[in-house]
């Protein structure tokens, strides 16, 4: 009976430990990722929280982390970014850009990395910085790819047109992300 407060007080050391000090990844796969948030690796071996896109056009988004878990909404586009919020095995644990929250089996995320315009249209500049001339206009709801970010902007793909957007005004990146 002695040995449950001493496991209690080495579970909770391990957890506020985890708190604390959270583990930071020095770098990720293409592209590499230098985040000024603060993250753990999941049980995956990547970084949570962390962005990813949608590998599917449908994908179920359950209440649980298994395939007996009600479905409780299901996304019908592929490259929609989402950000992962916690891992369980193979599943992912993730928050849409409406701030709805639900599993989804690992597979049918993908690592690439897009954005989601998120406010009215927003101008796509030749150059990350306000003033330059507008490369396209996007509206609200278009998906584009992220080719790298920098001191808060990035740059992105809309359908082959190239321009840069300030990270406020899309979902897909951390605060403070820079992505290479």
């Amino acid at each position: 009976m002695a040995k449950w407060p001493l496991i209690f007080i080495m579970i909770f050391t391990m957890i506020l430990g985890t708190a604390i000090f959270p583990i930071q990844a020095q770098e990720n796969t293409s592209p590499e990722v230098i985040l000024q948030e603060k993250t753990i690796l999941g049980p995956s071996g990547y970084l949570i929280p962390r962005y990813v896109s949608l590998a599917k056009n449908t994908v179920n988004v359950r209440t649980g982390p298994n395939g007996n878990y009600p479905i409780i909404w299901v996304f019908k586009k592929a490259g929609l970014p989402v950000k992962v919020i916690a891992e369980y095995k193979d599943w992912r644990k993730i928050v849409d850009s409406e701030g709805a929250r639900g599993w989804v089996w690992g597979p049918l995320v993908s690592s690439k990395r897009n954005a989601l315009i998120i406010s009215d249209q927003q101008a796509l500049l030749k150059q990350p910085t306000m003033g330059q001339p507008v490369s396209v206009i996007a509206e609200a709801g278009v998906i584009g790819k992220i080719k790298i970010c920098r001191e808060g902007w990035c740059k992105i793909d809309v359908n082959g047109f190239k321009g840069w957007l300030r990270q406020s005004v899309f979902w897909g990146t951390l605060r403070g992300e820079v992505l290479k």
